[in-house]
């Protein structure tokens, strides 16, 4: 067996080395090196059709690969039109599109499962847009395509709504109310198996993540059935019936939305986070499912874990603090992007984020003691810089 991966960073290609298959890399030219794991690299930009399928036709159509997969989100289009020319096992092109295009997403589930859907209007659509300002004292405006929490911003009047967001390129929905969850899944044959379910949080804006904890404190088990029954509506709907996905769900009584999915597996350290929940090392299992491998379970590290991100305000870093003794967990995982010196960004997106922890406890309400007592500590101090807005 072959199995070709496309765009992998080194925690990919190390859990795809694990699977003990002959491995061919695709990474784009300019890359970071990666260790192949005794497999190939071939350098292509899969970015453009036009290069990446003669390239499949030429180049992975003679090694007759078992499946093409990809967990990285530039690479999920090329590695489903890869599939589709191969003949090989993976989701369509169109399912995929659809993970990755919000509207048609919110299309798909008018049809097929609407109360899985908040109100909804295409940016271009003015008469659209104007019932639902009219219906709805706030709306998320975000982009089509967006990912990383970025260009996703509050909107309270329809007056306030910049010309530059009134476009096809915006999807505008109805704010809704609610805790966020982050679903991990592994799918096959179309059976949707929960791999693990991370409660969010969030900036005061609602669309930055700043920690997350796993298994959530706040789903007892009737309403953690509602969110895995709806996820598996949401795939059904898609037609998405093979290989991991990540969606992100709000939870409000007992109403579930989704928010949006991706055929791969969370970041933000959520693979770490089941490993260490599970025992199911999620990156091998979302890698390696097309050839019958990696969702092993292995004794589970840890009752509970979560991830903190750190921020600060807009400057020039003073001072980073080390690490912390926490009484409610223990850090099993410190890094800092920033040091002494560096300037800090207002926090716009989630590459605004400065650091990341992984923490670990005995029960999900220790675990969230633990955030709460990491983020009372200022870890990164910064002064003002005027230049910076």
């Amino acid at each position: 067996m072959i199995l070709v991966v496309i765009g992998a960073n080194e925690n990919v290609a190390r859990a795809a080395a694990s699977l003990g298959t002959e491995l061919v890399h695709v990474q784009l030219p300019g890359a970071p090196e990666i260790d192949p794991g005794g497999g190939r690299i071939l350098r292509v930009d899969f970015r453009d059709p036009a290069v990446f399928l003669p390239f499949v036709d030429e180049v992975l159509a003679p090694l007759a690969p078992t499946a093409v997969v990809s967990l990285t989100e530039p690479g999920l289009e090329p590695a489903a039109a890869a599939n589709a020319r191969l003949g090989t096992p993976g989701p369509s092109p169109a399912v995929v599109r659809a993970t990755r295009d919000k509207l048609t997403m919110r299309r798909i589930l008018e049809e097929r499962a609407p109360h899985l859907n908040p109100a909804f209007a295409p940016g271009d659509d003015e008469a659209a847009v104007e019932r639902l300002f009219a219906t709805h004292a706030q709306v998320v405006a975000k982009p089509v395509d967006g990912v990383g929490s970025s260009a996703v911003d509050l909107v309270y009047a329809l007056g306030d709504l910049p010309k530059d967001r009134r476009t096809s390129a915006t999807l505008l929905e109805q704010f809704v109310g609610g805790r966020e969850f982050s679903i991990e899944c592994l799918s096959s044959g179309g059976r949707h198996t929960i791999m693990g379910i991370a409660e969010k949080g969030v900036t005061a804006t609602g669309f930055i993540e700043l920690s997350h904890l796993m298994p959530p404190l706040s789903l007892d088990e009737r309403r953690r059935a509602l969110v895995e029954e709806a996820v598996r509506e949401l795939l059904d709907a898609l037609g998405l019936t093979d290989g991991p996905s990540h969606t992100e769900v709000k939870v409000d009584g007992d109403k579930v939305t989704v928010i949006e999915t991706h055929n791969r597996l969370g970041g933000d350290g959520i693979a770490d986070l089941v490993r260490l929940t599970t025992g199911v090392d999620w990156r091998r299992a979302a890698v390696g499912w097309a050839v019958g491998a990696g969702a092993e379970p292995e004794a589970p590290a840890a009752a509970c874990a979560a991830t903190v991100f750190f921020t600060a305000q807009p400057g020039r870093v003073t001072a980073v603090a080390p690490q912390p003794e926490l009484a409610h967990g223990t850090v099993v995982d410190w890094s800092m992007t920033v040091d002494v010196g560096d300037l800090v960004n207002p926090l716009r997106s989630s590459v605004d984020r400065l650091g990341v922890a992984t923490l670990t406890a005995a029960d999900p309400r220790r675990c969230a003691a633990a955030i709460t007592e990491l983020t009372a500590n200022r870890i990164v101090t910064t002064e003002p810089v005027p230049t910076l807005r």
